[in-house]
């Protein structure tokens, strides 16, 4: 996948002006037969601006300035950049073959507030979660057992029981502090979502903070430990359990209020209020309405 000269287009699935990302929809040919063509899906985000110096300054790399207008002082262009590899102007995810549920998740839909009770995730939800195909998070496993992206694993805990690896999260550009995105992948494999935390999860997910805190600092200097931030989504994009770590102020999706729960809120609920109140909560979270767990609610709902 180091060239994307034989991807076919086939359309827009999604884009965010705000994020300045864009989702593709197309085709390749397999590295392997080049007579095979499968659907691909381009991710496409641009990067940050690098911290300005003498040897990085943007402006050095302007070869054209287009007016698109003035006013007394202000005036307004668009540019055209030369091309630096140490400082490139987009970052790419490329997802080959890309199934149908690939092509729901990142094509644009609407997205609904809707309430998930113990009941509902009991009998519709969770049949559908664990009916989900092993392949589907064997990049994970391939993380776990050190056969993938060894060269990206930031720390590694084999405990068992409580221990987990973190690695950037692919959303970072692995240079800007402000967007700092890691991931925190627990070794066990029982825990699929936050509705199946319970008191015997404590030490693991005490292990998590504790260990990330004390890690992140050390390991990014201008980054002090109460400008990180740990938070569970739910639902997550894959059922098996991870934490997600940012940096306090970072714009990531899905760190809205509606989907995201701090690890620390994790622990105390379950500590000082209900030992299985994940289990038993009805938990209210913005789901795109292609989403499958959106069918599930709503027929379940209206079916009552």
């Amino acid at each position: 996948m180091n060239s994307l000269s034989n991807f076919q287009f086939a359309r827009v699935l999604n884009e965010d002006p705000v994020l300045k990302t864009i989702a593709i929809l197309g085709s390749l040919p397999s590295p392997t037969d080049p007579a095979t063509i499968q659907p691909a899906i381009l991710l496409i985000e641009k990067t940050h601006f690098a911290a300005q110096s003498s040897e990085s300054d943007i402006t050095r790399r302007i070869t054209e300035l287009l007016s698109t207008g003035s006013n007394d002082i202000y005036f307004w262009s668009n540019a055209i950049l030369s091309a630096n590899a140490s400082d490139p102007d987009l970052k790419m995810t490329v997802i080959y073959p890309a199934t149908e549920a690939h092509v729901s998740k990142y094509s644009r839909q609407e997205r609904k507030m809707i309430t998930e009770t113990a009941e509902v995730y009991q009998k519709s939800v969770l049949p559908w979660i664990e009916a989900q195909p092993a392949s589907r998070i064997q990049w994970v496993y391939n993380i776990l057992r050190g056969l993938k992206e060894t060269d990206n694993v930031f720390f590694r805990d084999n405990d068992p029981d409580k221990g987990f690896v973190v690695l950037p999260d692919s959303k970072w550009d692995r240079r800007t502090m402000s967007s700092l995105y890691l991931l925190a992948i627990s070794q066990r494999g029982d825990i699929r979502s936050l509705r199946d935390l319970k008191t015997v999860h404590l030490p693991m997910l005490k292990n998590i903070r504790d260990k990330v805190l004390d890690m992140v600092p050390q390991m990014f200097p201008d980054v002090a430990h109460d400008e990180v931030r740990l938070f569970v989504h739910y639902h997550p994009s894959y059922y098996h359990f991870h934490v997600h770590i940012t940096y306090v102020t970072a714009h990531v999706p899905g760190s809205t209020v509606g989907q995201s729960h701090l690890l620390d809120t994790i622990i105390d609920n379950i500590e000082n209020i209900d030992p299985e109140y994940y289990s038993k909560a009805s938990l209210r979270f913005a789901v795109g309405i292609n989403h499958p767990v959106y069918a599930l609610i709503t027929s379940s709902n209206m079916a009552k």
